[in-house]
């Protein structure tokens, strides 16, 4: 949780950003009571669960839990750290956000991004003004023979690396930047005896990230020259595992209904110039689960494009893999044999394209499909396997209404009775674990139903929540809950970390909210958890008897925990056939203290 800004310039940033006005420069609200609802931007929903709260300054998804204040959204929206969040919400305030940072490594490793972004800022320009000269002509004529229109190729930065060995690394040194960076970058490689040009003789695409910094370069070849893709090698500022080409001009359409993915730089590029902005595509390799986690934050929905040839269509299954795991609704789009979607929309124009789109099928359909191929179903044993094989798909559909839909796909298009495939994927499903007992927890007038599991911890653990609640109320009942707790140290680590927060937020005398304590949670995961405890709904009509409700519980939790493990060790030295006689008497006594300390506490409970 280390923050490089002073506390009191992120305090001043945020009261200067209403949460309200944030999120919907980014969603659609709609009002609902004392707050907003809108579709969350980070899972595929249909109906809005993403709610804003004007009065608290904080958001909640009810879906899958996102939540905090408005650097938080920031950070998950545009996927970027604390800082850069700051930065964004400085200057939409109009705050000068001087450099204060007090941390000597960040300050050397944001100086080193900054100096890759603006070298490959630098050859971008380079390379664009090489495909507009005379020595680009041939690459600029492949380009128009492409049907990509002057602002396209505008728009996308599209280039041309010479046919030379050195020309981009001189240009570059001429602009003052130095060879050890020019490698790090990956613009030049390292040879036997010199350096010379990674990208020569090559139509160049400029890799921008989500960010809008030039992170790094696919280089195409205008002939049957191979590699027929060349990409910039990983660097401190490119990874082609997280970034998707494309994004940055999708992300300009929010709130986005879906994101088409498709495989290839060409795609991405002609179905934008054809009116289709929310495209976006892998860096020639398949995708991964972090660039699936990109595309759910910006949409949760994903149509898969990929080309119509036996290669693609494998992707596919992949790509519908890494989508499922990351959360996405996905559907498939199917072309000819052959074709890709550049050959679709520019052969075949918008309205084909548009056709095939409105036909996409959802995932598993395409998934059983794909499969069957492998079978002959012809034959009973062909059938046999194909099934079994389906089965397995169709077992990890958790909702039980989807999964009847394709049973009775399947048992359709093989003739099995839908009961057969029925038993066969609940001979594959895990068997669920029992049930976990419910328990009333009961504080003043109030009723929280809490899943106590297999013991009485999870019990406690909510008895901690509540108590983290009343606290980020305001100051006053912190002081009092604080006051109350005395040493006591709370078992959840998330816990701990939020007292030593509300400790802090005290000593310093400032006012205390939800929305302030999100400043010290910088972390996404941490976010959810703070959220879990902030959402619970309390009332009560004493203030101090239901935190003495509440504490008590934790001191009898504490009281037989303790209990416990004296019976543990009593039982232990009584295995054994000789024990220290004077330990063993005082084992006891400390069991029989803490059984009328128990004893107390639960009659005080039932008073």
């Amino acid at each position: 949780m280390a923050r490089f800004i002073p506390k009191d310039l992120i305090e001043e940033i945020r009261g200067q950003n209403d949460i309200v006005d944030v999120i919907s420069e980014y969603l659609e609200l709609k009002p609902s009571g004392r707050g907003f609802f809108a579709l969350c931007p980070f899972h595929s929903e249909k109906t809005p669960s993403f709610h804003i709260s004007p009065e608290r300054q904080i958001y909640h998804c009810f879906g899958c839990g996102v939540g905090g204040n408005v650097f938080s959204f920031i950070m998950d929206i545009e996927n970027i750290g604390f800082v850069d969040a700051a930065k964004i919400l400085a200057d939409r305030a109009g705050i000068d956000l001087p450099e204060t940072y007090d941390s000597k490594h960040y300050e050397e490793k944001m100086a080193l991004s900054n100096k890759m972004y603006e070298i490959n800022t630098q050859a971008a320009r380079f390379y664009h003004s090489q495909l507009i000269s005379k020595i680009g002509r041939p690459a600029l004529e492949y380009l128009k023979s492409r049907k990509l229109s002057t602002k396209t190729i505008r728009r996308f930065g599209l280039g041309f690396a010479p046919d030379a060995w050195d020309k981009t690394r001189e240009h570059l040194k001429d602009l003052g930047f130095e060879e050890d960076d020019l490698l790090k970058c990956g613009i030049i490689v390292q040879g036997k005896e010199n350096t010379y040009d990674r990208f020569r003789n090559r139509i160049m695409f400029p890799i921008i990230d989500q960010r809008d910094n030039v992170v790094g370069f696919g280089g195409r070849v205008m002939d049957e020259s191979v590699p027929k893709y060349l990409n910039t090698s990983d660097s401190p500022v490119f990874n082609k595992s997280n970034v998707l080409f494309g994004l940055n001009l999708a992300k300009r359409r929010r709130p986005l209904k879906d994101i088409i993915l498709v495989e290839g730089y060409m795609d991405v590029i002609a179905l934008n110039q054809y009116g289709y902005y929310n495209v976006v595509a892998t860096l020639g390799t398949a995708l991964t689960l972090e660039q699936a986690g990109l595309i759910r934050r910006y949409a949760g929905d994903a149509i898969v494009a990929y080309d119509g040839d036996i290669a693609g269509r494998r992707a596919a299954i992949r790509a519908i893999d890494m989508l499922t795991r990351a959360g996405c609704n996905v559907r498939v789009m199917i072309f000819p044999k052959g074709m890709d979607p550049d050959d679709i929309v520019i052969q075949h124009g918008k309205d084909y394209f548009n056709s095939l789109l409105m036909k996409s099928i959802p995932s598993v359909e395409f998934q059983l499909d794909i499969l069957k191929e492998d079978y002959d179903i012809k034959t009973q044993k062909g059938r046999v396997e194909y099934v079994t094989a389906a089965a397995k798909i169709l077992s990890k559909i958790e909702n039980i209404l989807e999964r009847d839909v394709y049973i009775n796909y399947l048992a359709k298009n093989t003739g099995f009775r839908s009961e057969l495939i029925y038993r066969q994927i609940s001979s594959m499903t895990p068997e669920r674990q029992a049930k976990s007992v419910k328990k009333d927890f009961v504080g003043n007038n109030r009723h929280i139903s809490i899943d106590i599991g297999s013991g009485s911890r999870s019990s406690h653990i909510i008895t901690e929540k509540v108590l983290l609640n009343l606290m980020a109320q305001n100051e006053n009942i912190a002081k009092k809950v604080r006051d109350r707790l005395g040493d006591y140290m709370f078992e959840e680590g998330i816990h701990r970390e939020l007292i030593a927060i509300i400790d802090e937020i005290l000593n310093e005398g400032s006012e205390l909210n939800m929305a302030k304590i999100f400043d010290y949670i910088h972390e996404s995961e941490e976010s959810q958890q703070v959220m879990e405890v902030f959402d619970m709904q309390i009332e009560y009509d004493d203030i101090d008897k239901y935190i003495d409700d509440c504490i008590n519980r934790l001191e009898e939790y504490k009281l037989k925990r303790d209990w416990k493990q004296v019976q543990a060790q009593i039982s232990e030295m009584e295995k054994g056939k000789e024990y220290d006689l004077e330990e063993y008497t005082r084992l006891l006594e400390r069991a029989q203290e803490l059984n009328r300390e128990i004893v107390i506490l639960e009659r005080e409970g039932r008073e």
